[in-house]
């Protein structure tokens, strides 16, 4: 880039603005909004061209990801990259058999915030490693003292206690400050329990109440069918949907409350 630089005839329109050379302590404060303005088009620029904006720095630097923009994941929260310590889950199994500090592993993840959960991802392919569904145990701690860990952050919930690893207190703050007002803004209906113990609140108008309404009107028609096929055309209509979603929360009985299992079951 140096070498094309210098080799670009003067007056011939650049394809890079030029970012200011003068130190922010000599610019009048009436200079400031003619800075900014120069730092947002030379971002605008970069993030215009494949080769940058595909970049892991500046992917980074910005903090979005694949999943950053996809509408049925809901609004986007902070995201970056972590240290995750090994454990802490809540399921018997899952754990290592070993106890203290020597069984730990440290890893390095890309961490996503949502409204109703966090997962991290594995830096080099993008594959999801783990979600962390928001309930109504869901907690944040930060400090040594809690985490057992420098510049530590837990976050808790009822299938697990994850421990992540700052680069210092104040990026741990910031990480704890960014999720819980995040979640206290978009995902609140998650962190109380509602009617008949359900970890979701109240919906109106979803496709679970169509299906009911449908399955009311054309009830004689139903009977007609056998046991199996009706459940089967249930099984059919949620799929549409998800149908690996958990009807029960915690995961403590492997996938008996999963929502595919369930029907098989019925059937």
């Amino acid at each position: 880039h140096t070498v094309r630089r210098q080799s670009i005839k003067r007056g011939e329109p650049r394809q890079m603005p030029s970012l200011p050379h003068t130190a922010e302590s000599t610019v009048r404060e009436e200079h400031f909004s003619s800075r900014r303005k120069q730092l947002e088009d030379y971002l605008t620029n970069i993030l215009k061209m494949p080769m940058y904006r595909n970049y892991h720095g500046t992917m980074e630097f910005i903090g979005v990801s694949q999943l950053s923009f996809i509408h049925d994941l809901g609004p986007k929260g902070i995201e970056g990259y972590i240290m995750k310590r090994s454990g802490g889950h809540r399921i018997p199994g899952l754990n290592c058999c070993g106890q203290g500090r020597m069984c730990y592993r440290w890893s390095k993840r890309w961490l996503v915030v949502k409204d109703s959960f966090l997962m991290y991802m594995k830096p080099d392919s993008g594959a999801i490693s783990f979600v962390l569904l928001v309930d109504k145990e869901f907690n944040i701690k930060i400090g040594q003292k809690e985490t057992e860990t420098k510049y530590g952050l837990q976050i808790d919930n009822l299938s697990r206690s994850l421990i992540l690893k700052c680069n210092s207190y104040r990026h741990a703050q910031w990480w704890r400050q960014g999720i819980d007002e995040f979640i206290r803004k978009h995902g609140k209906d998650f962190l109380t329990e509602h009617r008949f113990g359900s970890y979701a609140a109240v919906q109106e108008n979803t496709l679970a109440k169509c299906l009911v309404s449908w399955v009311v009107e054309y009830e004689d028609e139903l009977l007609c069918l056998q046991a199996t096929s009706a459940v089967f055309f249930i099984y059919l209509y949620f799929l549409r949907l998800s149908p690996e979603i958990f009807m029960k929360r915690p995961v403590v009985e492997g996938n008996r409350w999963r929502l595919d299992c369930i029907l098989k079951r019925k059937a």
